[in-house]
């Protein structure tokens, strides 16, 4: 942990914890002496998250005013940051990149070699991917700098947990594979107490469902607390089934496309709209936009509509996923791109439903909960086909629309816009969204008992299964496999976790899963497991 502790340290920002100023000469010698010192004592040393240009002081931001001919201010800096996709920011991105690749070359790796020139620095990036570029933290540049790539799959309580798993997919992605992951026991609601055994369990869980070549627990001394000794003893119940995934998958990860980018800003926009959509079953798969062909199903947010050449795109790709954020930026800046997809008129930004419809089934009031849930924008799309209706009563508007067109096909979803609402709405919008998953991935998940939200899905080329209950609640899932467009074929079979699996038909199962349990599910042909 560079610079977070310990005397002698030059300028420094406090966000709660210390993280030094790159600029500060004080700091890069201090850096260098301890790079040199740890280089006569380890054959690999592992850099923890708090590497990254967290300071915007003044000095910082004077440098960066010379450098790019500019006259700004701490205070306005930060207040771009807050706007989201800003220029501004995006000249601060590319200043933290220069600054930290420079510092980390210079006073990181190149002393800690000089002691001991075959050892190896692994950077360890965080679970807040969304802030990396404006932090330094371009992942492929500074994969030529250091030896490896760690990632943190931490996820504190009151956060998704399909978010490490996410996390670690999309920096594999852009690193061309990782060296490991690591998670902690705290909480992240202030630090005085650990996190609990379930969602440390779950933490673990999420971890190896991204395959890492190996997980770190940080760390010995909190282990070894008193506090901490329900967690360990969840770490012995569970090891031994998480050992056995991980020694029976060989496939890899499937999901819906996701352009493995990092926006250079701090987004507003669908802000980790993938930890949401991934936690009502939704399975993700980050890659790179240029490996993306005619048959892959694609999920475009609102972060990545100014980074892609959107045209390109729809020529090679067989289906456009479109959130509604994406649809404002399209509708409002690009208007070739909302004339090749049709989109004829925002009618309005937002509206306020009272009743859904997703084919025959209907949907208004739940039990004891609000029944107005805002959907938007509402669009008219020339030639799209309503797939979920919204109304208040008195109309009603296409909220997941669907338009084929000249060999691309295009899903509009309108039900984005507050990602923390999808495990409000009915379960037949999760339903809708989740249908157009299993066309592509070929598994389709439901509920049987209790709303599918606050559930992981992980689903692997070779056939495995990995669907994870985060809820304090029992669940039923019904799991069904068209073997004409899933990879694998079989029969299912469960292999780890507190789940119980029937089996309903040919290609059907239901898996039963007690509250803050796993099921891991193989399927295997006749005669084998």
């Amino acid at each position: 942990c560079i610079g977070t502790w310990g005397e002698g340290w030059g300028r420094y920002a406090d966000f709660g914890f210390r993280v030094i100023c790159l600029t500060d000469e004080r700091n890069l010698e201090l850096v260098e002496e301890a790079m040199e010192e740890a280089g006569e004592v380890f054959n690999e040393v592992l850099i923890d998250d708090f590497w990254a240009n967290w300071c915007t002081c003044q000095h910082c931001v004077k440098r960066f005013s010379e450098e790019y001919g500019l006259n700004v201010t701490p205070e306005l800096l930060r207040a771009e940051f807050r706007r989201g996709a800003s220029p501004l920011a995006a000249l601060w991105a590319r200043f933290s990149v220069r600054l930290l690749l420079d510092v980390s070359r210079r006073y990181v790796v190149e002393p800690f070699r000089r002691r001991n020139p075959g050892a190896r620095v692994v950077l360890k990036v965080a679970e807040w991917r969304e802030d990396f570029y404006v932090r330094g933290l371009l992942i492929p540049a500074l994969r030529e700098v250091f030896d490896g790539v760690y990632v943190g799959t931490e996820s504190r309580e009151l956060t998704h947990r399909y978010g490490s798993y996410y996390n670690a997919r999309l920096v594999a992605a852009l690193a061309e594979g990782f060296d490991g992951a690591w998670f902690d026991t705290y909480d992240g609601l202030g630090y005085a107490f650990p996190a609990t055994p379930e969602t440390y369990v779950e933490q673990l869980v999420a971890s190896a469902a991204s395959l890492p070549p190996e997980i770190t627990l940080f760390n010995l001394e909190d282990l070894l607390r008193p506090s901490r000794e329900l967690h360990v003893r969840a770490l012995e119940e569970h090891l031994p089934a998480v050992r056995e995934f991980l020694r029976r998958v060989s496939g890899e990860p499937t999901g819906v496309l996701r352009p493995a980018l990092l926006p250079c800003y701090s987004p507003v926009r669908d802000r980790y709209l993938e930890d949401y959509l991934g936690s009502i079953g939704l399975p993700l798969k980050p890659v790179a936009p240029h490996e993306m062909g005619e048959d892959d199903y694609v999920l475009i947010t609102g972060k990545e509509v100014e980074l892609l050449d959107l045209e390109d795109l729809m020529r090679r790709v067989g289906t456009l996923i479109l959130t509604a954020d994406a649809l404002e930026v399209i509708a409002s800046s690009h208007a070739r791109i909302a004339e090749l997809l049709g989109l004829e008129e925002v009618e309005r930004r937002e509206a306020w439903a009272t009743t859904f419809r997703y084919g025959d089934r209907w949907a208004w009031e739940g039990h004891r909960k609000a029944v107005r849930l805002p959907v938007g924008p509402i669009i008219r799309c020339k030639g799209a086909e309503p797939v979920v209706w919204a109304g208040d009563g008195t109309e009603e508007w296409p909220v997941i629309l669907r338009r084929r067109s000249g060999g691309l096909d295009v899903v509009m979803v309108c039900v984005t816009r507050c990602p923390s609402l999808l495990s409000e709405y009915p379960e037949l919008v999760r339903q809708a969204l989740r249908d157009v998953a299993a066309e592509y991935t070929g598994v389709r998940v439901a509920a049987r008992v209790g709303p599918l939200s606050n559930v992981s899905v992980h689903l692997y080329s070779d056939g495995h299964l990995l669907v994870v209950n985060h809820n304090p609640h029992s669940l039923v899932v019904e799991v069904m496999v068209d073997y004409d467009r899933a990879s694998f074929s079989g029969r299912p079979q469960l292999i780890g976790g507190r789940a119980r699996l029937r089996e309903l038909a040919e290609n059907a199962f239901l898996l039963e899963l007690p509250g803050r349990s796993y099921g891991m599910v193989e399927y295997t042909q006749s005669g084998e497991g």
